[in-house]
């Protein structure tokens, strides 16, 4: 059974976004000092446990700093999917914010630090345009950049294709000799990528065959072949 811890404030005070240490990795190419940008550091999260559920009526958005979160949706048939991941510099709640109710749960795959952005309710009139085109802006962009890479790809070179994509967007670099841990399970790789477990399995063991990458458990070393391109700082 998922834990389920209420999100506490670990920081009384806001940080402009513009002066926080992790800002030029928040924003990336939007980090430009503006009115009203400012967030609250208010979780940080183990493995295992929810920053949001789906179906909570909330307008809080979040911003990741840290980690991996792993987005799930639980379908009508009563099936469950994961629909997406919350790396460092994503936004996280935004269709909550829009909808009033979150269509996904988050999880935390690592442990995660987020912090609570100071948007106002819709309707209150009391957030910025200024604040809510640079949300927009952002949003756009990491729909962007987390497009899937893999569609219509054959099973081996999506679940390849999903690791380089991991990699980039977790700014893995030759100076750690493309070493990472992969948080996600065999099964959560497969419903992200429309395969079953036994196929990622068999594709992570040809890929190592072929010398592409390595995998011991969790652990992952990229090979010059799979070596992601250079990410932007809020990926």
């Amino acid at each position: 059974m998922h834990r389920k811890r209420t999100v506490r404030t670990l920081s009384i005070a806001e940080t402009d976004c513009g002066t926080c240490p992790s800002g030029g990795r928040c924003w990336g190419e939007l980090r430009v000092p503006i009115e009203n940008v400012r967030g609250r550091r208010a979780a940080v999260l183990e493995r295992g446990e929810l920053l949001l559920r789906q179906g909570e009526s909330t307008g809080t958005v979040y911003l990741v700093v840290n980690g991996c979160l792993i987005l799930r949706e639980n379908l009508a048939n009563g099936t469950q999917r994961v629909a997406g991941l919350g790396m460092p510099g994503d936004l996280v709640g935004l269709e909550g914010y829009a909808h009033g109710r979150h269509a996904y749960t988050a999880q935390a795959a690592t442990e995660v630090s987020v912090c609570r952005l100071n948007v106002a309710a819709p309707g209150s009139g009391q957030s910025s345009a200024a604040l809510l085109e640079r949300l927009l802006l952002k949003y756009a962009m990491q729909l962007e950049r987390t497009a899937a890479p893999w569609s219509g790809l054959p099973a081996l070179e999506r679940v390849a294709a999903f690791i380089e994509n991991y990699a980039s967007r977790a700014q893995v670099r030759r100076a750690t000799e493309g070493l990472f841990s992969l948080p996600l399970t065999r099964a959560d790789i497969g419903s992200y990528l429309g395969l079953a477990p036994e196929t990622v399995v068999r594709a992570l063991g040809q890929l190592s065959e072929e010398g592409r990458l390595s995998v011991r458990g969790r652990t992952v070393r990229l090979s010059e072949a799979v070596e992601p391109a250079s990410a932007s700082p809020a990926a």
